[in-house]
């Protein structure tokens, strides 16, 4: 059996590893977004170079300068884009912190609620053996067993004439002479009719032998009826005494101090609660900050936006474009050397928004991968499956669902789907030891306190 807790953690550690992983993507496309920069302005610096060799004085001196006024257009902005990336990236950095500091206090709250309701499971139990070797509990034990017999087999016997009901009046309903006697009510004080319709009633009735089959009629439509009663009479019985039953063993829990644990234990869930509702806001203040984030990463951010139009209105200048022609045209070894770095850096650039692109593909999936990793914590948790008396099949590979998940073969429904299906635990109702339930099979003993412990709940 694998513990609740555990599965808890293990889904931490999956929405670590994704974090993890935005945070080295992030700093790579911080790398790269410089990079792309530096090469900005070393393409402007080429071109004042080619400028110097190409161009007279006059001419070169008015495009270096033009260069020179653009470049540092570009620096200043890019300073201020680099401080409001760094910004961005601290307060991500400093949600992640405030995320595990959270996640830390709510460990330490989930080992005090354990603790205690550990020591209330043993209590509990200890109660129940005491209890159970009292002669008036065993003799209450019994009529609860002996009424919830009773009330199954008045059950079955109802169900059985439902059943044989449903077949046995058809042959009856399906003769017109016989449903006409019926329900005019021939031979019950209900029966009305003239002289010449009651002789005619009468004649109808001995050709089918009305008397002897009504009665038959009469009885195959009494006695599901009857017998449901009964069945209804014997549930409220066998209640009655699972009552008494329960009755017994909240005495018992109270005169052990069990509810104190049980106020003790349900005090520190309230806690709990009320510390995922600030984790989860923190969640959603994260998830917002990499939604802004992304405006950096995609360079869509106003000031991404103004150095990319900077450097496009600068490179668009017939000057530049005359400019490089030339060069090509007429090569010298001064010219080719700086022509050909040109070509590497515009390569290099290329290669670069590649990267950029396929970086922030990335971290668009990991973000998916965050909110459906957290909305599987979330329900989890809501669920108290994280809980002390809360457990799970050996053979229960949480990991590989979410690995699939996180693959984009399932989604966090599916998981979570799977995880209520597989999830063990003591379900804590309104009573210390629920022998029935008014809705379902009075019978049912096998979690109650006859069937092998109390079945803590939340009555108290």
């Amino acid at each position: 059996m694998m513990r609740g807790r555990d599965n808890l953690e293990l889904i931490n550690q999956h929405i670590r590893q994704v974090q993890e992983a935005q945070q080295e993507a992030g700093l790579r496309l911080g790398e790269l977004h410089r990079e792309l920069n530096a090469l900005r302005l070393e393409t402007h610096d080429r071109y004042r170079k080619l400028a110097r060799l190409r161009l007279d004085n006059l001419q070169a001196g008015q495009l270096v300068s033009r260069l020179e006024e653009t470049d540092q257009t570009i620096v200043q902005l890019g300073e201020k884009l680099k401080q409001a990336r760094q910004e961005m990236q601290d307060r991500i950095k400093a949600s992640i912190a405030r995320q595990a500091e959270l996640e830390a206090e709510r460990r330490d709250l989930e080992r005090q609620r354990d603790e205690t309701g550990e020591a209330m499971e043993r209590e509990l139990e200890r109660s129940r053996k005491r209890l159970a070797e009292t002669e008036q509990y065993r003799l209450q034990e019994e009529r609860v067993r002996q009424a919830a017999a009773v009330a199954g087999n008045a059950d079955e016997k109802a169900s059985r004439a439902e059943r044989e009901k449903f077949e046995k009046v058809k042959p009856y309903e399906a003769d017109s002479l016989f449903m006409y006697l019926w329900n005019r009510r021939y031979l019950t004080p209900d029966y009305r009719a003239g002289w010449l319709i009651r002789r005619l009633d009468e004649w109808v009735a001995g050709l089918i032998d009305f008397r002897r089959n009504r009665v038959n009629y009469h009885m195959l439509q009494e006695l599901p009826r009857r017998l449901r009663e009964h069945a209804l009479q014997a549930r409220e019985r066998a209640q009655l005494e699972t009552q008494a039953l329960e009755t017994m063993e909240r005495q018992a829990a109270e005169a052990d101090g069990i509810p104190e644990l049980h106020a003790r234990v349900q005090a520190v869930e309230e806690q709990i609660q009320q510390h995922d509702a600030a984790i989860e806001a923190e969640e959603d203040r994260h998830r917002q900050l990499l939604l802004e984030q992304s405006g950096f990463n995609e360079a869509k951010d106003p000031l991404s936006l103004e150095i990319l139009d900077v450097q496009v209105t600068a490179m668009q200048r017939q000057e530049l474009t005359d400019l490089l022609r030339q060069a090509r045209a007429t090569p010298r070894p001064e010219d080719d050397i700086i022509v050909t770095r040109l070509q590497e850096i515009q390569q290099r650039q290329v290669q670069l928004e590649r990267e950029i692109e396929s970086l922030n593909r990335f971290l668009q999936e990991q973000q998916r991968n965050l909110a459906e990793l957290e909305e599987v914590r979330r329900r989890y948790r809501r669920s108290g499956y994280d809980a002390y008396n809360v457990s799970f099949p050996g053979d229960f590979a949480l990991g590989a669902l979410l690995g699939q998940m996180l693959q984009g073969l399932m989604n966090s429904d599916m998981v979570w789907r799977e995880v209520g299906r597989q999830h063990r635990g003591r379900h804590h109702g309104d009573g210390w030891g629920r022998h029935g339930d008014s809705s379902g099979d009075v019978g049912d003993d096998t979690g109650g306190f006859g069937g092998g412990g109390f079945r803590t709940g939340d009555g108290f």
